[in-house]
């Protein structure tokens, strides 16, 4: 709490901010120690805080007394405040000195400036010390006001005493590394300072119950697949081929060239890897492959030469055995040796990157079919936990938002229920409006000023003048002077007018809201309405003139023209900016320096007009123009700084002019209000950020810094890439891995050069980064995105309603009336007259909040109550309806809807919708007209409310034209599916023809089973396409079969497309065949097929047809998207993408902005500059010359910024983040054109690289998931209306089934007393206590197990394994023996328990067959019933509840889920076929080094095409697979294609967008939409249990007052009933509570609720 205590000598009340500091500061006072007594409470100076700290010192004892005046003096020196400014200071001062650590030099601290900093550093340890006692005694140290009982107090009292321990043990020659390290965290201090990183920080705090659900989700995850992976490959990867025979060759076992970065895992005879010591490559000398086998001299020591004369001996065939090694690949830090290092691989598995090396690996040592696992784990893990991460922060998110706003709602409305002052009315803008209004307040002011003077002066003049006229006898002039003012307008009259009549609240929103003050203007009748202000008539003509002028210039800068000319002037401007390249022609250069010059002439130009037709003030009050008066400015300055030579920094501000397009696309500009809406909330997140970087680079450079070094082929040592030796490296290497990219390298030289621990601060790392803080940033976009829908959906809503009404003028009349009735119908004193109109009762309901004073409660509401100035009786809720939303179809009012409560506040059909869907108003309805009162109204208002209300009530829609019923929802399918109407062929439209072929063709369509066949059909066709590989033989009869299944499936596919055409017509009609776009598909691609056969069928020989057959083949591949119309469930998900491909088009327009800016910048930076030597020994070579004259080869890098479009390329692979570190690299070590590049040559460059990435990566590309989520909500809306009413129909079974349940006589009633017993601890929670325990022992002792590990340790576990064994089966019969076999088998969890133990006991019984030898056993056997006992773990499920209900969300939304797998694997599918077409004959060789694709990632056949691209869409090294891809082709390449250059980006580029962009993010929206109903449904249980309950005590106390009535003898009771339903449903709460089925206080109170509704009486 921040308390803003005065001085002692006067005692006010404290004040305290109350709720979150987001925009509005409402003080409130504090009522607190309730140990006090009031008259104490009074007399203490400071009444919130202890009376007594340390048990002797008054808040008036004299240290603690001075220690309160600091802490809470308004500008201390150390404040309590949040943001005091000298705390703040001195943390700020330590994050400088803590940068400043060097960690290569100031290892013993020698020098100077070490001394200096530990200088330092000793007086901030003081600050902070003497700031935390002195915080202690002026509040004491525990309870709730005090010290300890601050969050942020804790932090910082940790760090001090952790500093104090350092000092103490200073010389003590401990190890001082680890508490060093707590200084790292003297940073986070910052947070509490600075209010919105608090709130932010707070935010997340609140995402952690639900969060911990989803990490306890993550250790089930990882321990299973931990278990498992170390039961399998358990020493596995230690595999090596040693030498078989004596031989004595330098090395033991055999390495290739990068030695232990890619080792040669094999695979042991027993098992069936992919690698065999067989196929070592045979040994090579001088380039050529060695073949001889070595001479048998085993007494001589044998070389590596041994060469004869005519050939060499090829050492490598003697390397045939293979057994384990010492060592596992990538420095140890990759195995399964135990279940750390598992957890470690799979961790690394889940973040996608560099997790093909470790299934490769496990698939070359164990078995091919390995890769189940890992694509187990990735969908497991990555798409499902990590998105549910995100998901579960995003709900959160937007739920702690929408509490905060309705706080600040309530405390804005409590400030203007003041009516106080005219600021609270206005809502505040935008900081910018803000300051732009009072400076032209200060303007006006000061005119106002000067007028007064002048005007002063001029009457004292005249008045002078006028004494010595009157003296000359000539009055009349000066009177007319002096009495001459200026008429009234008609606004200013009206005012006058209403002034008496309309409360003064009223009339500021009246004024506020621009159509009412237009329509009052109206009212006048007058021509007031024209906006422009009469020219008044100036006797100067100069002036007269000139206002004639700049209102001309107005009109033409407002004309579209004048904006077209601009937009196509700027569009022709980034063209010429774009055009630029590497080596292009002086000329080229010299027009596009003349085109410069005109086109800064031009917006030079512009911004002089609208500066002359706005004026300064008008000019500057759009943002966009102050924008753009900067790029001008900034060109014009560096075309005179060009004058004197040299290319300026200033030129890269020109590309601005870009983003100047938005001003014209008005839906890229909602986009970006969307960002900047988000913009207090994103850079409140970016400090979290940095914060975050600096604290991680800090705690790398302490534990890591000097450690990362590479050795040279000359034996020097060099600092890795990837260091944390300076602060800017340590940052850049953090900020690299939280992009993901390469982390697995950083961690591997961390675990090698520290320890295996190390491994801990990397996985820290990325979870908060990654998973949470991240997370946060797209939950903020996510938030930005719905709530600017909602309120576009409710605007769109009414424009639609008005659309339905009559012409423009009758509703500008009725707005009219409506207000004069208004003004008629108030009271002096500003109510509403109840004579007027109608019954107060319906009044106060029709009326949507009521505020909390009479005065302004009418509000706007007003209107409902008005009459269309005729006297018949008028339904006001559907009067209600429609004049609202004729009063400002598209305007935003300045007030926000007065409640979250009110479904329909009148305000909101002006555009501040805050619900997600617009519900129908019957509900409503009928509780307001519940009973008689819905009958007697008459049929007149029926038309007026069936729009909204057309459930209610059937019979009313014959009344209206079918467009205005229920607009919104027609209009909410249409504006989400595209069309209105859906084709269905199974509805014909058409009658029947007579012709018995039509006829015939009809019936056959509309078969059921018609769809079916033909989609058997595409599945074998299907099957016959992945088939496909480009070396099968001509004439095998593999081709041959191939051949003739394509002419079957093109007959078959014509012959439907032929009855289709005949049945439904071909073109020209409704419902003919053209008209559905799935038929235009199916259409083509038949075409296409029949066009494929006749060509290979007329050029059986000939060369030069080859290309047509190829892209024919390749449309071939389209075939399986015929699936999509003939699955429902996919066609749904199909057109929910391709709805939001329109918002996405905005923001694919938004990135690709970025993208051109970003690009022209880095031609203009790095063209010319990729190029390096390749050679040898490329130390002393400087530029292109020298390598030339050396032989070497000139090469220019893959990714490159020569000219815009390898610029964009290049930029695409940065924004994907894989692969950037490389190309950032690139960038840093360019020196000039033709210049050999320098390492680390310009650090400078960083800043292009990461601030590319923050705001493309990181936040433009994080609106696709805001986008996408947004528009599936929007088409979820059709099925929802169904869904709800399935899932009300469900609870109306499951309540009856309830109700029967408790009703039953329980099964248990008649059971021996030894029976009972056993049933009541089988039902207790006790027995569910234990076996969870016994189930964490035996998951623990599941774990410990680890290769190599002692033998007594293999027994302990045995023993163990026997204990939990007798345990479950223990467990099992006494379950069976409590509820019979027939129950015990009904229950899941049982039959789960059953199947365990059956498995235990198999596993059992086989392991001592094999130790007793009695039967042959194979190990994998044995091996694989060790794996299955992990279904123990299953049964922690039973305990875990809140876990339960995350796996219940994502299994409802795996129907949903299933649609979306289904058509990725129609995209795999099809992009697999085309790459076996087009990438299949790629090899990789000496001559073509690959740096992607390897002999596991292939496109040979259509299986290895799948696995890649399945690595492809998770992101990992797909860039160096497409860099293999394009490839230029040499002429001895036969199988070449010269055209893979082109087709090859395209490829990838667009799967990678589809996959990685879209889908995935379509997950993210279906697990949170349904997250968001299951927190629903478990109110609705909530409630439902509540209610039974409720009813059970009700039967209970009929039953009980019914023997009591026999019991008496029949004398009436008069007096209070004994068994009254209160105490009843009291004693039944007490009980629920007690037993622990109600530890929802929500639920007590709802029975409460439900009991007093009833309100029964005794019975």
């Amino acid at each position: 709490l921040s308390l803003s205590l005065s001085p002692p000598s006067s005692f006010p009340e404290p004040e305290v901010e109350v709720g979150p500091t987001l925009g509005v500061r409402i003080r409130a006072p504090i009522r607190d120690p309730d140990c006090v007594s009031e008259e104490e409470q009074q007399q203490q100076p400071y009444p919130v805080l202890a009376p007594m700290a340390f048990f002797c010192l008054k808040q008036t004892t004299r240290p603690r007394n001075w220690c309160l005046r600091i802490v809470c003096n308004p500008y201390p020196f150390i404040c309590w405040k949040p943001n005091s400014h000298i705390s703040m200071l001195v943390i700020l001062l330590n994050c400088v000195t803590l940068g400043m650590f060097q960690p290569c030099e100031d290892v013993t601290c020698q020098s100077e400036w070490c001394r200096i900093l530990q200088v330092l550093d000793d007086c901030i340890f003081a600050f902070f010390a003497v700031e935390m006692v002195i915080k202690m005694v002026a509040l004491g140290i525990f309870g709730s006001n005090c010290y300890l009982g601050d969050k942020w107090n804790q932090l910082d009292f940790v760090i001090v005493m952790a500093g104090v321990l350092e000092y103490s043990l200073d010389g003590h020659n401990a190890s001082l590394s680890a508490i060093r390290t707590v200084r790292v965290l003297r940073p986070l201090r910052a947070i509490n300072r600075v209010p919105s990183m608090r709130i932010l920080v707070t935010l997340l705090l609140d995402t952690l119950p639900m969060l911990g659900n989803v990490l306890l989700l993550c250790f089930f995850v990882f321990f299973i697949f931990g278990i498992v992976g170390v039961q399998l490959w358990a020493g596995l990867l230690r595999n090596r081929c040693f030498l078989g025979e004596n031989h004595r060759i330098i090395n033991e076992y055999y390495m290739s060239e990068e030695g232990e970065d890619s080792p040669f895992i094999c695979s042991a005879p027993r098992e069936n890897g992919m690698l065999r010591c067989s196929s070592v490559p045979p040994y090579t000398e001088g380039g050529v492959e060695c073949t001889l086998p070595a001479p048998h001299l085993s007494s001589a020591l044998i070389g590596m030469g041994g060469a004869s004369v005519n050939g060499c001996v090829n050492w490598n065939q003697y390397y045939n055995v293979c057994q384990r090694g010492n060592y596992n690949p990538h420095k140890g830090a990759v195995n399964f040796d135990n279940i750390g290092y598992a957890w470690i691989a799979i961790f690394q598995v889940i973040t996608l990157e560099g997790w093909v090396d470790i299934m490769y690996y496990v698939m070359d040592a164990h078995s091919f079919y390995n890769f189940i696992y890992f694509i187990l784990l990735i969908i497991v893990g990555s798409f499902f936990m990590i998105n549910l991460c995100l998901v579960v922060i995003a709900t959160q998110f937007s739920e702690t938002k929408q509490r905060e706003n309705a706080l600040m709602r309530e405390q804005r409305a409590r400030y203007m229920s003041n009516d106080s002052t005219l600021a609270s009315y206005s809502e505040p803008g935008s900081c910018y409006e803000e300051m732009l209004r009072y400076i032209s307040h200060l303007y006006r002011k000061f005119t106002r000023r000067l007028q007064r003077i002048y005007s002063g002066w001029h009457r004292l003049v005249m008045g002078c003048f006028c004494a010595t006229k009157a003296a000359q006898g000539q009055p009349g002039k000066c009177l007319t002077v002096s009495t001459h003012f200026p008429p009234l307008t008609g606004r200013q009259r009206l005012l006058y007018q209403l002034a008496g009549v309309v409360p003064s609240p009223l009339l500021l929103e009246l004024l506020s809201c621009p159509m009412c003050a237009r329509s009052l203007e109206t009212l006048e009748g007058g021509r007031g309405r024209s906006r422009r202000p009469r020219v008044v008539e100036y006797k100067n003509g100069v002036v007269r003139a000139w206002v004639g002028f700049r209102e001309k210039l107005k009109r033409i800068v407002e004309s579209k023209y004048f904006n077209r000319g601009i937009m196509i002037a700027i569009l022709v401007n980034t063209l010429s900016m774009g055009i630029e390249y590497h080596e292009q022609p002086e000329e080229l250069t010299d027009v596009l320096e003349i085109s410069n010059i005109v086109f800064t002439s031009m917006f030079v130009l512009e911004m002089g007009f609208m500066l002359l037709a706005f004026g300064l003030l008008g000019y500057i009050r759009n943002p966009y123009n102050i924008f753009d008066s900067i790029i001008v400015i900034i060109s014009v300055w560096e075309i005179i700084g060009q004058a004197d030579g040299g290319l300026s920094v200033l030129r890269t501000f020109r590309l601005l002019r870009v983003l100047k397009l938005v001003r014209f696309l008005p839906a890229l500009r909602r986009q970006l209000v969307v960002l900047m809406k988000t913009m207090d909330n994103v850079a409140t997140f970016c400090m979290l950020l940095m914060l975050f970087i600096f604290t991680f680079s800090i705690l790398g450079m302490h534990l890591f810094g000097c450690k990362f070094s590479l050795e040279t082929e000359n034996g020097d040592t060099i600092p890795d890439r990837k260091n944390f030796d300076s602060l800017l490296w340590a940052i850049v290497t953090v900020f690299q891995i939280l992009t993901q990219e390469d982390w697995n390298v950083v961690l591997y030289n961390g675990m090698a050069s520290t320890s295996p621990w190390a491994a801990l601060y990397f996985v820290a790392l990325m979870t908060f980064g990654n998973y949470v803080l991240f997370n946060l940033l797209v939950a903020i976009l996510v938030e930005g995105f719905q709530a600017e829908g909602d309120a576009n959906r409710s605007e769109s809503d009414d424009e639609k309603k008005s659309d339905n009404f009559e012409e423009d003028e009758k509703v500008e009349q009725l707005r009219d009336t409506e207000l004069k009735m208004y003004s008629l119908m108030m009271t002096a004193n500003g109510h509403v007259d109840p004579r007027g109109s109608m019954a107060p009762p319906i009044i106060m309901r029709t009326a949507a909040t009521p505020m909390p004073t009479p005065k302004s409660s009418l509000g706007p509401d007003g209107h409902a109550e008005s009459r269309r100035g005729s006297s018949t009786s008028m339904d006001p809720l559907a009067y209600d309806q429609h004049s609202l939303s004729l009063s400002s179809p598209g305007r935003r009012s300045p007030l926000p809807p007065r409640s979250w409560g009110s479904r329909r506040s009148s305000w909101n059909s002006l555009g501040r919708a805050p619900s997600l869907k617009r519900r129908d108003t019957s509900g409503e309805r009928e509780s307001l007209l519940s009973g008689e009162g819905g009958e007697e109204e008459d049929g007149g208002q029926d038309k007026g409310e069936a729009g909204g209300n057309n459930r209610l009530r059937p019979e009313s829609l014959e009344l209206l034209p079918a467009s205005t019923l229920c607009p919104s929802i027609i209009a909410e399918y249409s504006d989400c599916n595209g069309r209105t109407v859906t084709y269905d062929p199974n509805v014909n439209s058409e009658p029947k023809d007579d012709s018995s072929l039509r006829g015939w063709c009809q019936s056959v369509i509309s078969h059921k089973l018609f769809d079916h066949v033909v989609l058997v059909f595409i599945f074998l066709n299907c099957i016959t396409i992945a088939l496909e590989r480009p070396e099968i033989q001509l004439h095998s009869k593999e081709r041959v079969f191939l051949s003739v299944s394509n002419y079957v499936f093109t007959v078959i596919f014509l012959a439907e497309m032929a009855i289709k055409v005949v049945a439904l017509g071909f073109c020209f009609g409704k419902q003919t065949y053209l008209q559905s776009s799935w038929n235009v598909l199916d259409g083509f691609l038949v075409f296409v097929s029949l066009v494929d056969i006749l060509v290979s069928l007329a050029y059986t020989s000939g060369n030069r047809i080859l290309g047509i057959l190829r892209v024919l083949r390749l449309l071939r591949t389209l075939r399986p998207l015929r699936v999509i119309s003939r699955a429902p469930g996919l066609k749904l998900v199909v057109e929910t993408l391709i709805t939001s491909l329109r918002p996405i088009g905005n923001i694919v327009l938004i990135c690709c902005a970025f993208f051109i800016v970003f690009g022209i910048l880095g031609v203009q930076l790095f063209k010319g500059k990729f190029y390096h030597c390749e050679g040898p020994d490329t130390k002393n070579i400087t530029n292109k010359s020298d390598c030339l004259q050396a032989n070497y080869r000139w090469i220019r890098r893959k990714y490159n910024f020569d000219n815009l479009v390898q610029a964009l390329m290049s930029l695409f692979v940065l924004s994907c983040k894989d692969g950037w570190v490389n190309i950032m690299y690139d960038g840093l070590d360019a020196v000039g054109v033709d210049q050999q590049p320098i390492r680390n040559h310009n650090p400078w460059m960083l800043l292009y690289f990461i601030s590319f990435l923050l705001i493309v990566s990181f936040f433009v590309l994080n609106m696709f998931v805001g986008v996408v989520v947004e528009n599936f909500h929007k088409c979820r809306q059709d099925q929802e209306e169904e869904e709800a009413r399935l899932r009300e129909e469900k609870r109306l079974k499951m309540i009856e089934k309830k109700r029967r349940k408790a009703k039953q006589r329980p099964y248990y009633a008649d059971y021996s007393p030894m029976r009972l017993s056993i049933h009541t601890l089988c039902t207790s929670h006790y027995l569910d206590l234990f076996i969870t325990f016994i189930i964490c022992i035996n998951v623990f002792t599941m774990s410990i197990e680890h290769y190599n590990q002692p033998q007594y340790l293999e027994e302990v576990l045995k023993y163990c394994n026997y204990v939990f064994t007798c345990i479950f089966i223990v467990e099992a019969l006494l379950k069976l023996a409590a509820f019979g076999i027939q129950r015990f088998f009904k229950d899941r969890w049982n039959q789960l328990d059953i199947a365990i133990v059956a498995l235990s006991i198999m596993g059992i019984t086989l392991e001592e067959l094999k130790m007793n030898a009695a039967l042959p056993i194979n190990p994998t056997i044995i091996r694989i019933m060790r794996v299955l006992r992990i279904a123990r773990v299953l049964k922690l499920l039973k305990m875990a509840t809140g876990m339960r209900s995350l796996l219940d969300t994502v299994m409802q939304a795996l129907p949903q889920v299933g649609n979306l797998g289904l058509l990725f694997m129609l995209l795999f599918f099809i992009y697999a076929a085309l790459g076996v077409e087009l990438f299949g004959r790629l090899v990789c060789n000496d001559n073509n080094p690959c740096e992607g694709l390897s002999r596991h990632a292939t496109f040979e056949n259509f299986g290895m095409a799948f696995l890649t691209l399945f690595r492809v869409s998770t992101g990992d090294n797909w860039n160096g697979i497409m860099k293999d891809t394009l490839r230029e082709c040499h002429p001895e390449d036969r199988h070449c294609l010269s055209y893979l250059p082109l087709v090859s980006p395209i490829y990838f580029v667009t799967f990678v967008l589809m996959a990685q962009f879209v889908l995935v993010n379509v997950v993210v929206a279906v697990l949170m939409k349904h997250l968001e109903e299951s927190n629903k449904e478990a109110k609705e249980d909530a409630e439902m249990d509540a209610e039974i309950a409720l009813e059970m005590a009700m039967e209970n106390q009929r039953k009980l007052s019914a023997t009591s009535d026999n019991s008496s003898v029949g004398g009436t009771y008069v007096g209070p009933c004994p068994h009254s339903p209160g105490q009843v449903v009291r004693t039944l709460l007490y009980s629920l509570v007690k037993q622990g089925n109600l530890t929802n206080p929500e639920t007590a109170s709802l029975i409460m609720g439900v009991m007093e509704d009833r309100s029964i009486g005794c019975m």
